[in-house]
């Protein structure tokens, strides 16, 4: 049990630098522990051998192709059932027994991933075939668009002769066209202890204590999102009342710290629901119903549209800001099945969605800070096969016409996570800029901000940070996670995130795709266990948006009856206590500071 338990969590927690993107195969390291006389399962059979299985609607399912210069080439052109059923697969040539050290790596990279992290997703699989199934490893793994050597160490489980263990690496998951090099498995025998063999540990540059990118980036945070607070106490007479306590509290921030919610669960009447709420008010200042306001089920359901509006209501009701998410999502398979099978040309379609935008935003009025009026126009094309894209122009400007109040954003993934994300922003600033030709007064561009296990370095992030501003909107990290169970990377790429998207002038906002592992898309970017127990990412959250850029400062004035200080932008509460008597009063800080005089009646 300690074994399998080692093994499920032995690939998140990989130390990797990607090399520079090279078109030809890149070579494995030299050999391992060449000393301890390893013996390879595999000699003679690198290439292995393909598996397709037909059970999507793509014809043909995928295809997979061995250069000549030994790469392997396989892609999903859509979703097969099962993972397996579209594979690589190798047979052991050599026997192996039952507690023998093996190591297994190669290199892979993603040349695409339909997926917001834009990482490809695959599983490495050690079985045994004959005489019975008995696995002996099994992974799950993920490829950015860079070569990255992966290293696997493993034990075998029980004793193998040659052409009894399959070896398998399993593509079927998402569409996705993944590049394989250099395979090998590498067998040491009791000659090797399992802690002596290389594992990849994924790792960025500017991570390390002192990193002088993090050191200009806090710098910034200082300049841009705190302002200097003068406070004066005087009495009836006007004369200054020394020693008073002034407490100052920041009770919203100018800044958005939100997270996505489960409008169903928010409502439910259990532990955990009231543990889900309790969190939600601790930790964070806005809420995005994450799925209750989605065209399908707002119009699909009168139970679910009145769930939403209830969680809407409740949300409300605690003081939280919302943003909705989301008006349009421009892909039939976001779309009600009324709209998916629109006959060609589909004549209306335009006037549908505006239909749906008065709709749904007249029912929310007066609840909702900022609405994405379209979601993922990259990404998903179905409507724009039938309609240019400056039709979406109107679409803006019929959300602005309902409510006028509310920010309307444009939001869209694959930015901020890889070495791909400046051909993307390249893309979506094509987009926005059309929309803002057209007339469509867009308030905010919406980055979705998913990570996966090979984060982008914080320095470049500032860089991507950068081009998004080019038009002059507000930004906003609109769906965070770092989708690894390494939980040590997961906090310390989260404290470095939070610190360059904070320290960027152009940033607005920030919001968490969920906290809670189930209730959570993706369970291992959570911030809280199934039990509630904090990860490491939780304490970086509350160190720093909850702790050093939440203002919270117990204060004395002098003998003038002033005090200064410096705090973070938004709204504020001032206490003042003296000589028994107490004053409350509220300011907004913004950027040029703030004078408050507090006089005792």
């Amino acid at each position: 049990m300690k074994l399998k338990l080692a093994l499920s969590a032995l690939l998140p927690l990989l130390i990797f630098h990607p090399p520079a993107l090279a078109a030809e195969a890149p070579s494995l390291p030299a050999p391992v522990l060449a000393d301890r006389n390893p013996v390879s399962l595999l000699p003679g059979d690198l290439k292995g051998s393909m598996k397709f299985r037909d059970d999507t609607e793509s014809t043909p399912p995928a295809t997979g192709i061995w250069s000549k210069d030994g790469i392997l080439r396989v892609e999903n052109f859509a979703r097969p059932k099962f993972a397996d059923h579209v594979s690589g697969n190798w047979i052991f040539r050599q026997p192996a027994k039952r507690g023998d050290v093996v190591l297994a790596r190669f290199f892979a990279r993603a040349e695409y991933a339909k997926q917001e992290s834009g990482e490809a997703a695959f599983e490495f699989i050690v079985r045994q075939d004959q005489p019975t199934y008995v696995p002996h490893v099994k992974l799950p793994l993920t490829a950015g668009p860079d070569w990255a050597l992966l290293e696997i160490p493993f034990v075998i489980q029980r004793d193998v002769n040659p052409d009894q263990v399959l070896v398998q690496l399993a593509f079927g998951t998402i569409p996705q066209a993944v590049q394989i090099a250099g395979f090998e498995l590498l067998n040491f025998g009791d000659r090797a202890k399992l802690s002596e063999l290389p594992q990849t540990r994924f790792t960025y540059k500017g991570r390390e204590e002192g990193a002088a990118w993090r050191a200009a980036a806090l710098e910034r945070i200082e300049k841009y999102r705190t302002a200097p607070i003068a406070v004066r106490v005087i009495d009836a007479a006007g004369k200054p009342v020394p020693d008073a306590r002034v407490e100052v509290r920041l009770k919203r921030p100018a800044f958005l710290w939100a997270t996505s919610v489960d409008s169903g669960f928010l409502l439910d009447d259990t532990p955990d629901a009231s543990k889900y709420r309790e969190t939600l008010l601790e930790m964070f200042d806005t809420a995005t119903i994450e799925n209750g306001f989605k065209w399908p089920k707002w119009s699909g359901s009168v139970a679910i549209r009145e769930e939403a509006l209830r969680a809407s209501d409740w949300i409300q009701a605690q003081g939280l800001r919302q943003r909705g998410h989301t008006l349009t999502w421009p892909g039939d398979k976001f779309s009600p099945s009324r709209i998916a099978t629109m006959p060609a040309p589909r004549e209306g379609l335009s006037l549908l969605v505006q239909e749906h935008i008065r709709d749904l935003m007249t029912a929310t009025k007066g609840r909702i800070w900022g609405w994405d009026v379209v979601n993922e126009m990259i990404h998903e094309r179905d409507y724009f096969e039938f309609m240019p894209e400056t039709e979406v122009a109107e679409w803006f400007k019929v959300a602005r016409q309902t409510d006028p109040h509310t920010k309307l954003f444009i939001n869209d993934y694959g930015m901020l996570n890889s070495r791909k994300s400046p051909d993307t922003i390249a893309s979506y600033l094509k987009i926005v800029n059309g929309l803002l030709a057209a007339g469509a007064p867009i308030d905010v561009m919406g980055v979705q901000g998913h990570v996966g296990r090979q984060v982008r370095n914080p320095e470049d992030v500032l860089k991507d940070l950068d081009l998004l501003a080019g038009p002059g909107l507000e930004l906003q990290i609109t769906e965070f996670d770092i989708n690894t169970a390494d939980e040590e990377l997961q906090a310390d790429y989260t404290r470095d995130f939070l610190i360059a998207l904070y320290s960027h002038p152009s940033v607005s906002g920030f919001t968490k795709w969920g906290f809670w592992e189930r209730r959570h898309w993706k369970r291992d970017a959570a911030m809280f266990r199934t039990d509630w127990s904090e990860k490491p990412n939780a304490k970086i959250w509350r160190d720093l948006v909850r702790g050093e850029w939440l203002t919270k400062a117990d204060l004395k004035t002098d003998a003038e009856g002033k005090l200064t200080t410096r705090g973070h932008l938004g709204d504020y509460e001032f206490n003042v206590t003296a000589n028994g008597k107490s004053l409350r009063q509220m300011r907004t800080l913004n950027k040029g500071g703030t004078q408050l005089t507090l006089q005792f009646p």
